[in-house]
């Protein structure tokens, strides 16, 4: 399936396998029932790299605009909440905090980000994915230091896509969303105390 992907012969995916295995930036599981495949996935390191190589891609890739209607589910989740924040969220970590409380605070379990705990607190490895996707597409604009997003913003036609998301959810919904404005608006330090000391267990690698 791999080789199907990527391309090339069968010996060189593998010993690119055998590579990133060592540097640690895919792990292997194998299934214990057949037909015993075995899967590889990132390592946390392994999704950094993936994340700068995508950026780098994004950097040189002609923007293409979205069909508002062909956007991806998880992709209204973030200009819906951007758009709820008025517009613009300061940085990454930031951002995934705010898509975490609205789906463990507020009870909002439709959103479809799966958190883990991480370096700074729950994570979802999907945001980013989604975050450079609406990028691609002129919805968003990332400004970042050193490949580190600074900040994130919707672009016009982004506030456009993003008001019609928003203005169509429930009125229960968008006053939750609009409940997290004092998250947007502290300093980043308090809003990782109060995430590390309300919810500890999706914290405990912080």
């Amino acid at each position: 399936e791999l080789q199907s992907e990527v391309g090339g012969s069968a010996l060189t995916v593998e010993m690119r396998i055998r590579e990133f295995l060592e540097e640690g930036l895919i792990a292997e599981r194998e299934s214990d029932e057949w037909p015993f495949r075995r899967t590889l996935e990132l390592t946390p390191e392994g999704r950094r790299v993936a994340m700068v190589l995508k950026l780098e891609t994004s950097l040189v890739a002609k923007p293409r605009m979205a069909d508002p209607e062909k956007l991806k589910e998880k992709g209204k989740w973030i200009l819906a909440m951007l758009y709820a924040m008025g517009g613009s969220v300061e940085g990454g970590v930031r951002l995934q905090k705010l898509l975490f409380l609205l789906k463990k605070e507020r009870g909002v379990g439709s959103i479809p980000y799966r958190f883990l705990p991480y370096l700074h607190g729950p994570y979802s490895d999907g945001i980013p994915d989604d975050v450079l996707e609406l990028e691609n597409a002129g919805l968003v604009r990332v400004e970042r230091e050193v490949l580190e997003p600074v900040l994130y913003s919707l672009t016009p036609e982004g506030k456009k896509v993003a008001e019609e998301i928003f203005k169509n959810m429930p009125e229960g919904l968008r006053k939750s969303m609009i409940g997290l404005k004092k998250f947007n608006e502290m300093r980043l330090r308090e809003l990782l105390d109060y995430v590390y000391t309300k919810y500890p267990e999706d914290s405990r690698f912080s």
